[in-house]
């Protein structure tokens, strides 16, 4: 099979390249399937009781594993609400969560640092601190700082990493080359593809095509940094690492598949 030209092969005059209704359409979905399971509003919760408390630490603690719990159930639902998602066979569903969930939490991270508002303020980043310590609150700062933060490219973007062949953050001694999801029918690359070419052209309808090369190549960049420090975290901190482990072990069993199988396509109730 020959395969098709991708858009970030073609021209910038390229005619192709602009965006059509049907791209719109996907943009609005991803967006509002986002929005729909946004973990923004717990955030910006958790960081008032957090400072109502004088931020006691073992209260703060609490607030924040309670939220983690709520926060990995937003990004699982956001991308169970997805068509490629739901087409996919159960243990292909489990497979991709397995091979990409931590990945996307990471991502989805960048997005509610962003949006919740973390770094506006002093008593918000105090916050941060008191569950990763001040240097990972600096690094996380800084990633945010640099990203240029565009929501739309950003929630196009944690689709992609969600259909990525292999986005493992933390060690798994699972045998990735024997999984039904690399081993099936399911064109994994297919939809990767589609999405990065919808965030592409809108990149270029919004900005210049240089412009749209940089904010492009500096989102991978401040992604990558990201995933670093969500290596270092998961080494350094034991709260993390036992949310993590605890993360992987349910991805392992069809109980996620029964969570998921609930979840409406892109968030919208009938």
């Amino acid at each position: 099979t020959i395969p098709q030209e991708s858009a970030l092969d073609r021209s910038p005059g390229d005619h192709n390249l602009t965006l059509n209704p049907s791209d719109r359409i996907i943009i609005s979905n991803v967006v509002h399937a986002f929005d729909a399971f946004s973990g923004v509003s717990q955030m910006q919760r958790v960081l008032g009781l957090v400072k109502k408390s004088a931020y006691n630490f073992q209260y703060s603690v609490c607030l924040i594993i309670e939220f983690l719990s709520s926060y990995y159930n937003c990004v699982q639902s956001f991308i169970s609400s997805t068509p490629d998602f739901k087409i996919l066979t159960s243990t292909e569903q489990i497979s991709l969560f397995q091979r990409n969930l931590v990945g996307v939490l990471c991502g989805y991270t960048v997005c509610l640092l962003n949006e919740s508002g973390v770094f506006d303020t002093p008593e918000n980043e105090l916050v941060f601190s008191l569950f990763y310590d001040t240097e990972v609150a600096l690094q996380a700062k800084n990633i945010v700082q640099k990203l240029n933060y565009d929501p739309v490219v950003m929630k196009l973007m944690l689709v992609c990493l969600a259909f990525s062949s292999n986005c493992y953050m933390v060690n798994n001694h699972g045998n990735i080359n024997q999984d039904s999801l690399l081993l099936g029918t399911f064109r994994l690359f297919g939809s990767q593809n589609a999405y990065v070419e919808v965030c592409w052209k809108y990149l270029l309808e919004k900005y210049s095509f240089n412009h749209a090369v940089k904010i492009y190549s500096n989102l991978i960049k401040q992604l990558l940094d990201a995933f670093s420090i969500s290596i270092d975290i998961c080494n350094n901190n034991i709260l993390h690492r036992v949310f993590l482990d605890t993360l992987i072990q349910q991805t392992k069993t069809l109980s996620i598949v029964d969570k998921t199988s609930t979840v409406p396509l892109w968030g919208k109730l009938l």
